[in-house]
């Protein structure tokens, strides 16, 4: 007779990603219970140990496998079942063996470790397979998942996501607990003697490590267009269609500027929906070394700009800012959002911020993360909306409405001069 855990487990196992037919909204839905209900059956030292044990070392296995070539290389061979030594073969440079191989078992790690020297801290894959990050097809022979072939897609961008955790977003956030005690746990509003500054090693704030270093750079670039293509276009919940009917693009001006607008992913959305857009109507402006790698239509003018400087389109329909005021403390963000209404015509142009807005009780785990995040990283944070109002009230501009994206993760904010 199958017991009711029994029956439990078979539901759970059958549940995959492409059950939900493309609907986001629902999958995340299950996503989060998923969480909630590991939280309720893990004991309180389970949950411990994945934080202090777990994860630190399942991340070291990953960027270990990324510095050695070795998704990349299988995922350019399309995949499939490999041995170990295949997959040995692989990495550049050459491991031993028993660096990637499964070890014997758990309960004789320490025991092998004390009667083998070849035993090195590790044994990747099989802590990997544990984890689901690759599939375990028989002894010493394993296949990619989903998730281990994306990281050698280059196309994904979850291997610069990666990169950035480890250049960047780790040092800073082991860091915090000790710069908070040594601040006497103020609230960091710096943007350039912070916590990030303090865990540099040349003591330079977080954008100045991305000028400084072009791999830091680059992860953090392609980890902003993985967040970007993870969200819901905004185009898909905002009708743009009477913006665009109120526009007066005759004389050559503007429809949207897309103001720090990475590599371009908002404001292809915008020419997606309205094709018909002639050139030079859509911009998308960004420091010259984000420019630089963005391909855009030829539609879509890439301009370089600082957004702390004054904005050189005047009169634009629309400004756009997605997941940009979220990285600056008040005071920058004022200055920036004053630049943009200076460029603004009172009672024509609109001012979209598509940011997360925290809710007064249950924000998600996303919208918590980030806001933490914020703070440990750029002395910022995620705005509630009485934070939003006094915001925009302060550089002169009032919010019309908030729309909320279907993920319930960022909102549209619609404004306008005051």
């Amino acid at each position: 007779m199958v017991s009711l855990n029994e029956v439990i487990i078979a539901v759970l196992d059958g549940i995959q990603f492409d059950a939900f037919g493309g609907d986001e909204v629902e999958r995340l839905k299950v996503r989060a219970a998923a969480r909630r209900l590991l939280a309720r059956v893990e004991t309180p030292y389970e949950r411990a140990w994945g934080f202090c044990f777990e994860h630190p070392i399942v991340f070291a296995a990953l960027q270990t496998c990324i510095n050695l070539g070795l998704w990349k290389k299988w995922t350019g061979m399309g995949g499939g079942e490999k041995s170990i030594d295949e997959l040995v073969a692989m990495t550049t440079p050459t491991v031993e063996t028993n660096l990637l191989r499964k070890f014997t078992s758990n309960i004789n790690i320490f025991l092998v470790w004390h009667q083998t020297k070849q035993a090195h801290s590790g044994r990747f894959f099989r802590l990997m397979a544990a984890f689901n990050i690759v599939e375990e097809a028989g002894e010493d022979r394993f296949k990619p998942t989903s998730f281990s072939f994306a990281i050698g897609d280059e196309s994904t961008k979850v291997r610069a996501s990666l990169e950035a955790a480890t250049n960047q977003y780790f040092a800073a956030n082991q860091n915090l607990p000790g710069y908070l005690a040594k601040t006497s746990y103020k609230e960091p509003t710096d943007m350039n003697v912070n916590n990030y500054s303090d865990s540099d090693p040349e003591g330079l704030n977080f954008f100045g490590r991305l000028g400084a270093s072009p791999n830091c750079l680059e992860a953090f670039t392609g980890h902003m267009e993985a967040w970007t293509a993870w969200k819901t276009p905004w185009t898909n919940f905002y009708d743009t269609k009477p913006l665009l009917e109120g526009a007066k693009l005759d004389d050559g001006s503007a429809f949207v500027v897309d103001v720090g607008g990475n590599t371009g992913i908002d404001i292809s959305h915008v020419l997606n929906k309205h094709p018909e857009l002639p050139a030079g109507a859509l911009i998308l402006q960004d420091l010259p070394e984000v420019i630089a790698n963005a391909k855009v239509d030829e539609k879509i003018t890439a301009m370089v700009h600082d957004f702390f400087l004054p904005q050189p389109i005047k009169g634009s329909r629309a400004y756009f800012m997605h997941a940009v005021l979220h990285d600056w403390p008040d005071d920058k963000a004022q200055q920036l959002l004053e630049n943009t209404r200076d460029a603004m015509v009172k009672g024509y142009s609109k001012l979209f911020i598509y940011d997360i807005v925290l809710p007064p009780t249950g924000a998600s785990i996303s919208q918590t993360t980030m806001d933490v995040q914020m703070l440990a990283l750029l002395s910022a944070s995620e705005r509630t909306e009485c934070a939003w109002k006094k915001l925009l009230a302060d550089a002169g501009l009032r919010i019309c409405r908030f729309w909320p994206d279907p993920q319930q993760y960022e909102m549209v904010i619609e404004a306008e001069i005051a």
